[in-house]
């Protein structure tokens, strides 16, 4: 059955009661947490490796989410609707990461990116703005692709691509382009510079 909220919560729900369950089991005291920390296995090297990766796409995926809140508000209605959409993707996207993190075995430690967002006058600048800032992360997702060991981490980032390829397309027709100018090139990188004015 496909994730929803409706499954996720519940699972939450039982993981939390099974949880309480077993913490109230045993004698207490730290050679309980000592033990399960020694019985915990330790990731491999290449899981590591991919987990680095996925960190960097994880502090892109997030930096996407705060531009697309906090610029999108300041857009007209249609176009902060289509921001805030899309900053709900990203916010799914960023799930998504976090739970192949811990599918690897390795907590997420994400370096936060900084984005300067003053100077953004224009509704103009501010979508230029989140042009750049999703072919950016399009760029390090497909980066990271290239490299990760893991099989189900490409699958992942190869749907979250598609997905903002698409943010792209409906942010250049937002910069002017044309129906045709708008669709991504036939190999869609995140370089494309957008659309002129």
């Amino acid at each position: 059955m496909a994730p929803n909220r409706i499954t996720r919560g519940g699972a939450a729900l039982a993981v939390l009661l099974i949880t309480g369950i077993f913490a109230g089991c045993g004698g207490g005291g730290s050679s309980t947490a000592v033990a399960t920390e020694a019985a915990a296995p330790q990731p491999s090297a290449e899981a590591q490796a991919d987990a680095q990766l996925l960190d960097k796409v994880l502090a892109r995926q997030e930096a996407a989410v705060e531009a697309f809140g906090a610029v999108g508000r300041e857009l007209p209605p249609r176009l902060a609707r289509m921001a805030a959409y899309f900053c709900a993707q990203e916010g799914e996207h960023v799930d998504a990461v976090l739970k192949a993190l811990r599918g690897l075995g390795s907590p997420a430690e994400p370096t936060a990116e900084p984005l300067d967002t003053s100077g953004l006058e224009s509704d103009r600048e501010r979508l230029v703005f989140l042009y750049e800032v999703e072919s950016a992360t399009v760029d390090e997702e497909l980066s990271a692709i290239s490299k990760l060991e893991a099989s189900w981490p490409r699958s992942l980032l190869a749907s979250t691509v598609a997905n903002q390829a698409q943010h792209l397309t409906l942010l250049r027709q937002a910069l002017g382009a044309g129906p045709l100018a708008s669709v991504p090139a036939p190999f869609e990188n995140g370089t494309a510079e957008p659309p002129a004015e």
